[in-house]
């Protein structure tokens, strides 16, 4: 049983530990696996309490980044944490899984990680079972060796036991989020302030980053800022030789990680005074999110809230075709869902892929973007939500949608 005392991680959070970990193996249970091995660190984290320096597997492959968290599906069976030395003592510090396997000291320094977790699972009685992998961060070498050591085991994709257990946060978690998403506003909020006609993009993304920074918080990616025909560009950080000019949109993306968890929010304005068109855009864009929020509530999918955002662009007059690149007549108009939690960068569910079909939750906390692209800029709005009995409620109530 886990004990309050081992719930405390380093960052003084304290989350329910057992509450997860019964999830995870009621799903383990409905997909008949009898042990997961953890890679992706969010996944480690979540679990375990144990939040790695970056960068982690599988942005770095290396021996201690390899070794994996062993879940077992039989209640009977505690967790094992697999590490090196190198991690041993920060692991002691931060999580409550008491069975730490140091692969490089005795007794079995001579084995590779991968072999010492062959031994693990042999002793635990699975290693001809059924094991889950995360196939979305697994790399072909780390499965290769896996392989190599374990010729008897049924392997199977275990991401989505995690993004389904993920995705409904608590109330611990949502705490966590809304302080992320208020320190990443305060960023958002300095970096519109220092925007000046003449001030490098670089700058601007500097001064929002060092306000998040002085909060507590670390950047969740490079913050994006764009200026002028750059609004236009679907990835970007800031230019060091873009400066801001009279009369140019300006985009900012900008997102945080506080106590492990994130927040993600865009906002586009004038320095100068915006076109009739550009206010029109704005108007439209500001329209479709009113009606997406008002249709977003427990129990649609996000199949469902993708086809309705999709609608409202195209009655709104903006072309949804993606295959045809946009043109300075045509925008291309999009609604972007995505979660928003652990990170880094984007947190399930997704409106993509297989999360097209899973329902929205109380709990669940969603990025929604509205937006039009055209060749040589564009505007675009995102907010962060939570969804409550009563729908959606907007993290982010600083500054609005305009220009």
């Amino acid at each position: 049983m886990i004990t309050k005392e081992d719930k405390m991680n380093i960052f003084s959070t304290s989350f329910d530990y057992q509450s997860r970990l019964n999830k995870i193996r009621k799903l383990m249970d409905e997909r008949d696996m009898d042990a997961i091995l953890v890679h992706l660190w969010p996944n480690q984290y979540y679990i375990s309490g144990m939040y790695p320096h970056l960068p982690w597997y599988p942005l770095e492959i290396a021996p201690p980044t390899e070794s994996p968290l062993i879940l077992f599906r039989d209640r009977g069976k505690d967790p094992v944490y697999m590490c090196y030395y190198l991690t041993s003592n920060a692991l002691k510090e931060a999580t409550w899984i008491k069975d730490l396997r140091v692969v490089d000291i005795k007794p079995m320094g001579k084995l590779s990680w991968w072999e010492y977790t062959a031994e693990v699972l042999r002793e635990k009685g699975v290693d001809s079972g059924t094991i889950g992998i995360e196939k979305d961060a697994c790399v072909l070498s780390t499965f290769e060796k896996l392989k190599s050591v374990l010729p008897k085991a049924q392997f199977k994709a275990a991401d989505e036991i995690f993004q389904l257990t993920r995705s409904v946060k608590d109330q611990d978690e949502i705490k966590l989020i809304k302080e992320a998403v208020s320190i990443a506003e305060a960023g958002l909020k300095a970096g519109m302030e220092f925007a000046k006609v003449g001030v490098l993009e670089s700058d601007i993304q500097q001064t929002a980053e060092m306000e998040m920074k002085r909060r507590g918080a670390i950047r969740e990616f490079e913050t994006m800022v764009q200026s002028g025909a750059r609004t236009a560009n679907y990835r970007a950080m800031g230019a060091n030789w873009k400066r801001v000019e009279e009369n140019d949109l300006v985009a900012i993306d900008i997102g945080c990680i506080y106590k492990g968890y994130c927040s993600d929010i865009t906002r586009t304005w004038c320095v100068g005074r915006p076109t009739a068109a550009q206010k029109k855009i704005t108007r439209d864009v500001a329209a479709i999110k009113d009606k997406l929020l008002a249709f977003m509530k427990p129990g649609v999918t996000f199949r469902e809230i993708a086809h309705f955002g999709k609608k409202e662009v195209e009655e709104a007059g903006y072309l949804t075709d993606r295959t045809i690149p946009p043109s300075d007549e045509n925008g291309i108009g999009e609604v972007t869902l995505h979660g928003v939690g652990l990170g880094p960068f984007q947190d399930v569910p997704y409106a993509w892929d297989w999360a097209k079909d899973v329902r929205v939750e109380i709990g669940m906390v969603i990025s929604v973007t509205v937006g039009v692209r055209y060749a040589t800029s564009t505007i675009r709005f995102e907010d962060n939500l939570v969804m409550t009995p009563a729908g959606p409620e907007v993290m982010n109530k600083l500054i609005p949608w305009q220009l």
